[in-house]
């Protein structure tokens, strides 16, 4: 095929991939019947794309209002202006092309590597813990030569990648949102990692916002692009649990990391564990797994708990009673606190914040404190 002829494919992918109100499904639909020519398909009469099941009216007309517009060459520009690339089906990550519903295109920034990918996902706000066992094994999973993959959320997700990026591995973003968006905003240097270090994708057109539909569609591509999914802390609902749920649809694994019984971020994973996803307490149970997929790449042992940097032998009296209750690993408001420790509230609340000053504890959102 010649030079043309590819770019002639890819821009009629690119518009193809942009026509408002045509999902992934109905886009395989028209594929098929065009025997997979994006251009039989934009130069196909009315009546001949009203025979494909699931395109109606309203769909020819944002069809032919897409084609009819100035949309490509403004879009062009702006892919030149952001660096970044569009990829047809054939340059996409090997495992995207098991799916019933794969992308027509992908825009693209950075690089991907063939090497074996696994996903981490979990809750937008993780305890201390889950964001200490995201990052550990991100690492761990980036040192055996595994690309992590997330979808750079706030939470888990960033935990997941920044351990794959500190390790010096691949790490693999899917956004909700077109790749020009940075979303959250706080993860700016986080997304600039990334292409520099890895890759962002998503299947969206540059300018395109976020929104409730298009955050699962990302999550189906966070499966699809993994070996398994790691789900690390999870509500019973939410993109994770989305994310595990298009992995088993897909066969893929789905592991899940144990948390406690009577904390809300715990219950989606134990209720994974309960379905009967497969428990895991670090990287090298999530390699051991996909061993005869992945052939035998040598995963560090985790370290030992280092989280106090030597300060432990610094504490004061009443900071270490206190620090006694925390490493239990349950939320506690200083009210709690005060009836397990004995500790007057006078003592307590200063001795909380050095605790928080010297990084051994953490203040959550809700007033609980946790070992950081």
């Amino acid at each position: 095929m010649s030079k043309t002829s590819r770019d002639k494919i890819r821009d009629g992918n690119m518009i193809l991939n942009a026509v408002p109100g045509i999902g992934p499904i109905t886009l395989g639909r028209l594929l098929e019947h065009f025997d997979y020519d994006p251009l039989l398909i934009l130069n196909a009469s009315e009546p001949d794309l009203m025979k494909v099941r699931g395109i109606g009216e309203q769909s020819v007309r944002a069809l032919q209002k897409m084609i009819s517009s100035n949309w490509l060459p403004r879009e062009k520009e702006r892919l030149l202006k952001t660096g970044a690339r569009f990829l047809c089906p054939n340059e996409f990550p090997p495992l995207l092309h098991e799916l019933n519903d794969t992308p027509i295109g992908l825009y693209a920034l950075g690089t991907f590597s063939n090497a074996p990918c696994v996903a981490i996902v979990g809750t937008r706000i993780p305890s201390a813990y889950g964001k200490k066992l995201a990052y550990r094994m991100a690492y761990d999973l980036a040192l055996a030569g595994i690309c992590v993959v997330s979808g750079m959320a706030r939470g888990i997700d960033s935990e997941a990648h920044r351990g794959a990026l500190d390790a010096g591995g691949q790490t693999v973003a899917f956004l909700g949102s077109g790749l020009d968006i940075v979303y959250p905003p706080e993860n700016l240097n986080l997304y600039r990692k990334i292409r520099d270090s890895g890759a962002i994708l998503s299947e969206f057109p540059l300018g395109k916002r976020a929104d409730r539909r298009t955050f699962p569609m990302r999550n189906r591509l966070v499966a699809g692009a993994s070996l398994g999914v790691v789900v690390i802390e999870s509500a019973k609902s939410g993109g994770s649990m989305i994310t595990a749920r298009f992995a088993a649809e897909q066969g893929k694994e789905v592991f899940a990391l144990p948390g406690r019984v009577d904390q809300v971020q715990s219950q989606g994973c134990l209720d994974l564990i309960r379905d009967g996803a497969t428990l895991v307490r670090n990287a090298i149970d999530v390699v051991q797994e996909l061993l005869p997929t992945i052939g035998n790449p040598e995963v560090q042992e985790p370290q030992g708990e280092a989280h106090d940097n030597g300060l432990d032998s610094l504490l004061e009296e009443e900071e270490r009673t206190i620090m006694n209750v925390l490493a239990q690993g349950e939320l506690i408001d200083v009210d709690r606190l005060i009836d397990l420790t004995g500790i007057p509230l006078s003592q307590i609340v200063p001795a909380l914040s050095m605790l928080e000053i010297k990084g051994m504890a953490r203040k959550r959102h809700d007033g609980t404190y946790e070992s950081a």
